[in-house]
This record gives C-alpha cells, structure tokens and sequence, in this order.
C-alpha cells in the first residue's frame, strides 16, 4: 500500500478518538475542565487529519503514485470524518438536524453513485467543487472545534460569564458565526452534489 493511502486509513482510524475526545467530557460533570482539554484534543485530531488529507494528495501528485484505490479512499476518509463531526455536533445540540441530513444525504448519494461507476469500471475523483466542498466543511469543523474549547476555558476559568464578555454576546455572536458557516457548507453541498448528479447522468439513466 502507497503511503498516500496509509495516510487516508490514518484519517478513518482517527475517527473513533476524535468522537471519544468530543463527547466524552459531558460523563465528568464534577470536572467542567474536562470539558476543555478533551474537546482541544478533538481540534487537535481534526487538524491532524486536515493535514493528511493535504499531505496525501500532494505526495501522490508529487511521486505519481495515483493509484484507483487512493482516488476511492481518500473522498472516504473525508466523508467519514465529516459526517462524524456533524452528527457529533448535533448530538451537541449545536446545528439543527435537518440541515445535517442535507450534508448526509449527499454524501451517501454521491458515495453511492461512485459504486455504480466503480462497477462499470468507470472512476469519479473529486472534481473542484467537490474539493470547495469538503475545505468548507472541514473550516466549519475546525471553527466549530475552536469556539467550543474556548468557551469551555473561559467557562472553567469563570471568564464566560464576565461582564466584558457578556456584553459583546458572546454566545449570540457563538451562535450565529457557526449557524453562517454551515448555511454556507450545506449550499456548496447542494451544488456539489447537483453537479456530480448531473456529469454522470447516464449512469442514472442506465
């Protein structure tokens, strides 16, 4: 196996700690700083797999070792990792479920049209809005990631509920920064899996 590819796998089996260190905080109530060093490890998994997913595609470009299975991989990785985030983040009551399902539900549609064409010997890689797609759903992410562990400190350290704080309305501001990042993610979803919909219509009609 290329190492492109090992990096690929690296970001699947990242996927059970990222979750394990985003939720598992809420089990020690007693120790609200939990909360915060877990949820930076999260952050910290998730710039770990950013890297990798940029680092995959440029050592593969760079050594010509492309390879089928990579081109299959490595939208995987991305898939799984950012539809874990996003029902993680509901489970947080931080985006509402229907817009997840959105995210969802183009990212099996598209899954499952590449298994098609995978069947008929055909490969679909990731075109340019498919990549748009996926660094704003990972910007989302990582935003998301960096309020939560800041909020989680300064609520540990008694800051949160400052008067300076509370005047510039943090939480408003919290919550209406990531509810525009999202709307923004889930409209280049839309577009992005209308495209890949309508570039291989014919494996549809067949």
């Amino acid at each position: 196996m290329t190492l492109p590819n090992k990096l690929s796998l690296s970001r699947i089996f990242i996927i059970p700690f990222f979750l394990v260190a985003l939720l598992v905080g809420g089990a020690f109530p007693e120790e609200p700083g939990f909360y915060a060093w877990f949820r930076l490890v999260a952050l910290l998994f998730v710039i770990a797999a950013s890297i990798t997913d940029w680092l995959d595609g440029y050592i593969a470009r760079k050594t010509g070792e492309v390879s089928t299975l990579g081109i299959l991989l490595d939208p995987l990785a991305d898939k799984l990792l950012v539809t874990s985030a996003f029902v993680a983040f509901v489970e947080l009551q931080l985006f509402p479920s229907w817009l997840i399902i959105i995210i969802l539900c183009r990212e099996f549609l598209v899954t499952g049209l590449r298994t098609v064409a995978a069947k008929r010997g055909i490969v679909i890689a990731a075109d340019r809005w498919g990549k748009h797609k996926t660094g704003w759903q990972l910007a989302t992410i990582i935003t998301t990631l960096v309020f939560l562990t800041a909020r989680e400190f300064l609520r540990h350290y008694g800051m949160w509920e400052n008067p300076l704080v509370s005047n510039w309305a943090a939480d408003q501001i919290f919550h209406w920064t990531l509810q525009a990042l999202l709307i923004i993610t889930v409209i280049l979803t839309l577009i992005s899996g209308t495209l890949y919909l309508v570039r291989n219509r014919q494996l549809l009609e067949e």
